[in-house]
């Protein structure tokens, strides 16, 4: 044993002691792996009979060089993927990132049925002759981490060349909302090549390298693919940041591609990007309730003077008819929130989905403040009339879009019912009290001067109506005409038998303003409130 010793130390020192890559003579190579598989079996045997340590140990420290030159080798064939610029593809442009202006982007990928061949063609099978003599040797560990660090700056490289960064989350932690909304339109392409190209690659080459041996091709794997964790984490720095309303979209862009790649990903990261799409569903759910509070805290003082829709209520049905875009994507992420299994019926078009649900309560918390904001007018017509233009408009809304069948058939009518209910308000404030004016204290019977003085006492309050409120503004001129035919409906029937009490009385040169001209006033109110 201790001549076989010196035999294979003498054999193998000529190897170690070479200054040049070993694998830059495959004569060289086949003869060290050679020896090293001669050195490999004599411990075995030795392990096997032999108890003098000393001569054991000496021969673990001659497998340990030649481990530790196996490593050298090994990674020196892994590091030969980096992308030199002599071989870039001339259709590639230069990032226009800050940090790197070496850096160059690919343009974008729509095949995403392709195997990335990161080494050129034999190294693979070389790396496997060494990873199996490492192995052999009780250095497996060493081996993975070899390759994971060699492979470091190719994914690094592949992953600037997305025009991202690992450190995404870091970059852009004191970034404006605007800022990151670019960062995420570049996220969501990036993160789709990595999981559809990217990763089954890297996969593909540690199952090449580490062939039958599965452990640590996974222990190389995972820890090659750090930085695509990195560039991950970024979904969960947007999670936290989004919170305002505005952040939805994104936030449902970066959902999708999630849910996108969960059908291809490497079971590895299947924990994680489960895990991220639940943090953006509570992220979508805490937008929702930041939306409520939004328009809970809107300042009750701030309504249109001329009782026009209010800028809340145009912001928030816009905001709804966008998101209902997305709706699909809204109630599986909400009924992940709720706790619903992945063999959950997806079908947010029915009024008692979640976000059917929700919707319908942000629209009733909106109702709410707007009627709170029309007590302030301290006029009651006026308030009314606010009270319908931004029902109608958030009607129109619902009427015109997937809301309509979002929200059912029986919210759109609780709606304009109490649309209805305004009108109704509306008349009698207004109306109501012009022909309590001709009916008060008037009767069959009465004289000439107290029909007339009903009769004048009537035209000035109606003229005061129309002087004030031809200020005011009805956003839909259908509503306006109908206004206009349920008030001369109302009005015109008493005005007529006011006259024709007057013309009872048989009073001499007794005037009156002809119920013609009275509907034509009605009418010419109406028109002006809707500016037509």
């Amino acid at each position: 044993m201790e001549d076989t010793l010196q035999t294979l130390d003498d054999l193998i020192s000529q190897f170690l002691s070479l200054d040049r890559p070993l694998w830059s003579s495959s004569d060289d190579a086949d003869a060290f792996l050679e020896a090293v598989d001669e050195l490999t079996s004599t411990i075995h045997g030795l392990e096997n009979t032999s108890e003098d340590r000393v001569l054991l140990e000496s021969f673990d420290l001659l497998l340990e060089s030649c481990s530790m030159r196996l490593k050298d080798e090994f990674q020196r064939l892994i590091a030969t993927s980096g992308l030199d610029d002599n071989h870039r593809d001339h259709n590639i442009k230069k990032s226009q990132d800050e940090d790197d202006s070496h850096t160059f982007v690919a343009p974008p990928i729509r095949d995403f049925d392709i195997i990335v061949d990161a080494l050129p063609e034999g190294v693979a099978t070389q790396a496997n002759r060494i990873a199996r003599r490492m192995i052999a040797a009780g250095f497996g560990d060493i081996c993975a981490e070899t390759y994971a660090s060699a492979r470091r700056n190719f994914i690094d490289e592949s992953i600037a060349r997305l025009g991202v960064h690992a450190h995404m989350a870091e970059r852009f932690k004191s970034t404006s909302w605007e800022e990151l909304e670019t960062q995420i339109m570049r996220w969501i392409p990036a993160i789709r090549v990595v999981f559809h190209i990217l990763i089954p690659s890297e996969r593909h080459l540690c199952n090449c390298i580490f062939d039958g041996f599965t452990s640590y091709s996974d222990l190389a794997f995972a820890t090659a693919c750090t930085p695509f964790l990195q560039l991950l984490s970024f979904a969960n720095f947007i999670a936290a940041a989004g919170q305002k309303p505005e952040s939805l979209f994104r936030i449902v862009d970066m959902y999708d591609a999630l849910t996108d790649i969960l059908t291809v990903v490497d079971e590895a990261f299947h924990h994680e990007i489960t895990a991220l799409r639940e943090c953006l569903g509570l992220s979508i759910e805490g937008i929702f309730v930041a939306l409520e509070k939004l328009i809970r805290r809107d300042s009750s003082e701030s309504s249109p003077a001329d009782g026009g829709v209010h800028p809340i209520t145009r912001y928030v049905m816009n905001y709804l008819m966008a998101a209902c875009a997305s709706r699909h994507t809204l109630e599986e992420a909400m009924q992940s929130e709720f706790g619903c299994t992945e063999t959950c019926l997806i079908n947010p078009d029915r009024p008692t989905s979640s976000l059917a649900v929700r919707f319908a309560w942000i629209v009733d918390v909106l109702i709410e403040n707007l009627e709170s904001k029309s007590r302030i007018y301290g006029h009651v017509p006026l308030g009314c009339v606010f009270l319908i233009n931004n029902g109608i408009y958030i009607t129109k809304k619902v009427n015109g879009c997937e809301l309509k069948v979002l929200l059912g058939e029986d919210w759109t009518r609780v709606i304009s019912s109490k649309v209805h209910q305004w009108v109704s308000e509306y008349r009698r404030a207004t109306w109501g009290r012009a022909i309590m004016i001709l009916e008060r204290d008037i009767r069959s019977g009465s004289s000439s001067n107290i029909v007339v003085e009903k009769l004048n006492h009537f035209h000035n309050f109606v003229n005061a109506i129309c002087q004030v409120q031809s200020r005011w503004v009805l956003v839909e001129k259908q509503q306006a005409m109908d206004l206009s035919t349920m008030v001369e409906d109302l009005v015109i029937p008493v005005y007529r038998g006011a006259i024709g009490m007057l013309k009872a009385t048989e009073a001499v040169g007794a005037s009156y303003v002809r119920p013609e001209d009275v509907k034509f006033q009605i009418q010419q109110l109406f028109k002006a409130m809707a500016k037509f």
